[in-house]
């Protein structure tokens, strides 16, 4: 068939350029018609395409490995992955499930109380450095009144949107079959995606197809396997900790803060200002401290986590960052939660960091640069603060143990 049109090709005559723009044109606002009437498949094709990119190194190392057809490798795969999703929306899934339903109410009812226990803080006194604080000889109503009318609405909010979560995560069974199918024929034909769009670029230019979709691999595999990884030990060892220290709906918090990590910049920060919540509003706890100092244990918990990521897990887990403006970072946030809502507000970064390849490229060939565009991504480093710190905390370390040793010699 290719060969056919191949020899109709060499004997039809060229297109004129008009020709050709007009059918560009054309081709364009047809596809974009096409695109937008079949709009609601959009986000399950590109969570299919997520879902086969992660999966399909799985899918070939096994076919490899065994010998296996593509088809039944990637059958394989899919069949476990499914067992693993299977296994989290039964079981622990309905616990986690039922937990955050149940954090859902507890938020709301922090909503009705705030009045009350912001009531009794314009009444606190206290000591500090031997100095006597007495709010009540201050009028705090009318600043104290603000701060319940703004948080109480956003508290209720929060917990109306984690029950939304929940009931949305169990009504989407059909689309999730329906990611499943597609993801399937994704990781058989995967190895051939890359030839084609290459194949279907002008022979002049299949070079730079080349180099951008191998640039916006190194993007995706950056961020989707890093983060995933990142996700999973943050989430297990925030539930760990959170059981430690006696707070309430600690799985809950595990897996609200494995999720949040991927949410660049903000994610962290909501992580952490729900637990140091939990905590406030918790009546008891096991160490016998009063509300406010439990809630400051749990942030200081958070920045502690947040701080062995950055030095330790992040340049060995990503290996490589996506090097963008945080202004920029935050308003593809913005955008991506306009656009996509919460998987558009996961993937804005990503998106971002491609966007700016393919932007580059065309400003290279517009403006006819003798440097081609950087490479997308730089090695992922911690920030020299906490490499400083580091570095005086071991060469204190040091000095240490030989001051030690040295008196122990003399002894």
């Amino acid at each position: 068939m290719a060969e056919n049109l191949k020899k109709v090709g060499n004997k039809s005559p060229q297109w004129q350029p008009g020709t050709r723009m007009i059918a560009s044109v054309l081709l364009i606002f047809f596809i974009g018609i096409v695109l937008y009437l079949l709009r609601t498949l959009i986000l399950p094709v590109m969570l299919a395409f997520i879902f086969a990119y992660i999966l399909y190194p799985i899918a070939a190392w096994l076919k490899e490995k065994t010998r296996l057809h593509r088809a039944i490798s990637a059958f394989l795969v899919l069949f476990v992955f499914l067992l693993v999703i299977l296994g989290l929306t039964t079981g622990l899934g309905f616990a986690l499930s039922d937990r955050a339903v149940q954090l859902a109410v507890y938020l709301a009812d922090i909503a009705q109380a705030l009045p009350d226990q912001i009531e009794q803080l314009s009444n606190l006194q206290f000591t500090i450095a031997g100095f006597n604080i007495d709010l009540s000889q201050s009028n705090l109503t009318p600043v104290l009144s603000d701060v319940v009318t703004s948080q109480s609405p956003l508290l209720a909010e929060a917990g109306s949107l984690i029950s939304s979560i929940a009931l949305a995560a169990a009504s989407a069974i059909t689309t999730f079959l329906l990611i499943l199918v597609i993801t399937y024929y994704l990781i058989v034909d995967f190895d051939r995606i890359v030839p084609a769009v290459i194949r279907l670029a002008p022979p002049a230019y299949r070079e730079d197809v080349r180099y951008l979709i191998n640039q916006a691999d190194r993007i995706w595999r950056a961020f989707l396997r890093g983060q995933l990884i990142l996700g999973i030990v943050i989430g297990v060892a925030v539930a760990i900790l959170m059981i430690a220290v006696g707070l309430d709906f600690p799985l809950v918090m595990g897996f609200i803060a494995g999720l949040m990590e991927m949410v660049p910049m903000l994610g962290p920060f909501v992580s952490a200002v729900i637990a140091a919540l939990l905590a406030l509003f918790q009546p008891t706890n096991i160490w016998g401290l009063t509300p406010l100092a439990f809630s400051a244990v749990i942030i200081v918990i958070f920045l502690a986590v947040q701080q062995v990521e950055n030095t330790v897990l992040v340049p060995r887990v990503i290996g490589e960052s996506l090097d963008l403006p945080p202004l920029m970072v935050f308003l593809a946030v913005l955008a991506g939660g306009i656009l996509g809502g919460f998987v558009g507000i996961l993937l804005a970064s990503p998106i971002l960091a491609t966007l700016r390849l393919c932007m580059g490229y065309i400003y290279f060939k517009i403006v006819d640069l003798e440097e081609p565009p950087g490479p997308a991504l730089e090695p992922r480093l911690p920030s020299r603060r906490l490499v400083q710190m580091r570095k005086r905390f071991l060469a204190w370390w040091k000095e240490s143990r030989t001051r030690a040793s040295d008196d122990g010699g003399e002894e």
